[in-house]
């Protein structure tokens, strides 16, 4: 590969990292935030409401 090939490789690489990264940031605690509401309890709603933001 060339350098800008390179360079365009490693920045698209850090761009999903990084969208990646927050998404796993915000699991945890949209986890425990959904249970306040109706529905929050169950894992199906909570994976699908994830995967949709994801």
């Amino acid at each position: 590969m060339t350098p800008t090939e390179r360079r365009a490789s490693a920045s698209l690489g850090g761009i999903f990292a990084l969208r990646m990264l927050g998404l796993f940031l915000v699991l945890p605690v949209f986890a425990l935030e959904a249970r306040r509401y109706p529905g929050g309890e169950d894992p199906l709603w909570l994976g699908l409401a994830m995967g949709i933001t994801g």
